[in-house]
């Protein structure tokens, strides 16, 4: 990925050399020393995005330590999504949105245009995730508040069925094993990697670098 461009979130994955990554979820609300955290975690590298509420900045500035935070992403090739709410995308310059619906996908494109990437939150559904990638989402999010046994059969059914990219949390790197064997594009590690990104994020970056998930490409 180039500095500052869209993450790879937008590449289906039968693209060559496409490579599968971490999106990191930031804490809600971000804890004061969230910068520092933010640069360890991403000078390990094999992060596409990380996912930031703003409703959880609590900071007079918003707008600046945002456009800050992606200033950071940016000089790692990571991209900065913003959770519902597309103005906040335009007014920090982040590169894209996370949506809870696919029906906010039409008025989010009307502000954020073609070139920053929509993704859409599906929990259970295959019906909503189908809806979301007809609507024009970039990338899915997908089993939400699912036990995991459903989120590995959800993934594994949209890998095998489209090319439209698929995230979704784990909550150990054994999980994380079993979504890139069932063909997931983007691992959503715990919220507690944060507090120690350098050492907690290595074995999901091992993961990456494993046969089996290279074969899942």
């Amino acid at each position: 990925m180039n500095e500052g461009a869209a993450p790879a979130a937008r590449a289906p994955r039968e693209r060559d050399g496409f490579q599968r990554a971490l999106l990191l979820e930031a804490p809600h609300p971000l804890p004061a020393d969230f910068p520092a955290r933010l640069d360890e975690a991403l000078a390990g590298g094999r992060i596409a995005g990380v996912i930031v509420d703003p409703r959880g900045v609590e900071h007079p500035g918003r707008a600046a330590f945002l456009a800050d935070l992606v200033a950071r992403c940016h000089r790692f090739a990571a991209a900065l999504f913003l959770a519902e709410d597309a103005a906040a995308v335009i007014e920090a310059g982040a590169d894209g949105a996370l949506l809870r619906a696919a029906e906010g996908i039409e008025g989010a494109r009307r502000l954020l245009g073609l070139e920053r990437p929509i993704g859409v939150t599906i929990g259970r559904s295959r019906h909503a995730a189908m809806e979301a990638g007809e609507a024009g989402a970039d990338w899915l999010l997908l089993g939400e508040g699912e036990p995991f046994p459903y989120r590995l059969r959800l993934v594994r059914w949209w890998s095998e069925l489209f090319v439209l990219p698929c995230a979704a949390r784990c909550a150990s790197p054994e999980e994380g094993a079993a979504l890139l064997q069932a063909g997931v594009d983007f691992l959503i590690p715990p919220l507690a990697v944060w507090d120690d990104p350098e050492r907690a994020l290595a074995p999901y970056r091992d993961l990456l670098d494993s046969p089996r998930a290279t074969a899942a490409g």
